[in-house]
C-alpha cells in the first residue's frame, strides 16, 4: 500500500506526530510518497481548512472522490497535548476509528466519567471552527440560529455562548458570551471545566466539547454526527429531561479514538484501522 502524506501542509504542534505516524506507517510495511495525489491513500493533517491546511481541503476531496481512505490527525481532547486523534475520512462520529481491542484502555489513559449532574441553571452552546469540514454540507450561521430558537420555545434557562477559542464568531442571535481563558503553563489548554460551573446542558454540533461536556458528567445535546452521540441528546425538545446513560461502553470507544506519539511511533493504531474492511474493499 502507497500512502501520501503532506509535510508543508501540518500545524506546527503536529509534525512530531504527523513523523511519529509516519514512523508507525514505515514498520508496518506502508510505502510512503509526499505530495502525491496518486497513492492508494493519503494522511493529512485536521480538517480545518485554514492557514498551512487550506491545502489539505483539494488533497482530501481527491482522495475521498475516488473512494481512497484518508487518515486524519488531529489534536486530541482526553489529554491535550498528550494524546492525539487519528481516524479516517474524518474525525467526527462518521469517521472509522479503530476496534475495541483493549478493554483496559480507558483506565490506562486515566479516563473518569464523573457522576451525572442533575443541577445547574445555564444552556452552554459552545462554538466550533467555522472553517472546519467537520460541518459537513451543513451552514454554522443555519445552525446557530436555529438551535438558539428551539432552545428559547422549550426552556426559560439562561443560554450562554462559548466560543472556540481559536476562531470567534458572530452569533446571528446575541446571547451572552462566555471567554475562554488560556490555562497558565499550558500550550493552548482553556478553561472548558470552569464554564460548566453553572451548566445545566451543554449544545455542541460535533467537536470536543460534547465529548468533553459527557466526561464532566453535564449532559450533552449534539449532532448526530458527534462522537458524543451514543452517550448525548439530539432533540432539543428534550432539553428539561435530558439523557443520562451509561457510559461504559462509550469511554471503551472514546479511549480508541486518540493516541500517544509512542504508541503512534509503533503503528499500533494504524494496524488497528488497516485491519477495517475499508481499507479490504478499497484494495479489492
Amino acid at each position: 500500500m502507497r500512502m501520501a502524506y503532506f509535510t508543508k501542509q501540518c500545524a506546527q504542534n503536529g509534525t512530531a506526530v504527523l513523523n511519529a505516524f509516519l514512523t508507525g506507517c514505515r514498520h508496518l510495511g506502508v510505502e510512503l510518497t509526499e505530495n502525491s495525489l496518486d497513492a492508494d491513500c493519503a494522511v493529512i493533517w485536521s480538517m480545518v481548512w485554514s492557514g498551512r491546511m487550506r491545502s489539505n481541503q483539494p488533497v482530501y476531496q481527491h482522495y475521498r472522490s475516488n473512494n481512497k481512505p484518508v487518515f486524519v490527525l488531529e489534536v486530541g481532547m482526553l489529554h491535550r497535548d498528550r494524546t492525539w486523534k487519528l481516524g479516517v475520512n474524518g474525525t467526527t462520529g462518521h469517521a472509522v476509528w479503530p476496534a475495541v481491542t483493549d478493554r483496559k484502555r480507558y483506565h490506562k489513559l486515566a479516563l473518569i466519567a464523573r457522576p451525572w449532574r442533575r443541577t445547574g441553571s445555564e444552556i452552554v452552546v459552545t462554538g466550533q471552527r467555522g472553517d472546519s469540514g467537520q460541518w459537513g454540507a451543513v451552514d454554522p450561521e443555519s445552525w446557530y440560529r436555529q438551535v438558539l430558537e428551539q432552545l428559547r420555545s422549550h426552556t426559560d434557562r439562561p443560554i450562554v455562548f462559548r466560543p472556540h477559542p481559536r476562531f470567534r464568531y458572530q452569533l446571528p442571535v446575541p446571547v451572552p458570551v462566555q471567554t475562554p481563558h488560556r490555562l497558565h503553563s499550558t500550550y493552548d489548554s482553556y478553561d472548558f471545566e470552569n464554564g460548566l460551573r453553572r451548566a445545566w446542558a451543554v449544545e455542541n454540533f460535533n467537536s470536543g466539547p460534547g465529548s468533553q461536556a459527557v466526561l464532566h458528567g453535564v449532559p450533552a445535546f449534539v449532532d448526530a454526527s458527534s462522537l458524543a452521540t451514543p452517550v448525548s441528546s439530539i432533540d432539543l425538545s428534550t432539553i428539561e429531561s435530558p439523557q443520562r446513560p451509561d457510559r461504559e461502553q462509550w469511554l471503551h470507544q472514546i479511549a480508541h479514538t486518540e493516541w500517544t506519539v509512542s504508541e503512534l511511533a509503533a503503528g499500533m493504531p494504524q494496524k488497528l484501522l488497516l485491519d477495517c474492511d475499508i481499507f479490504h474493499a478499497s484494495s479489492a
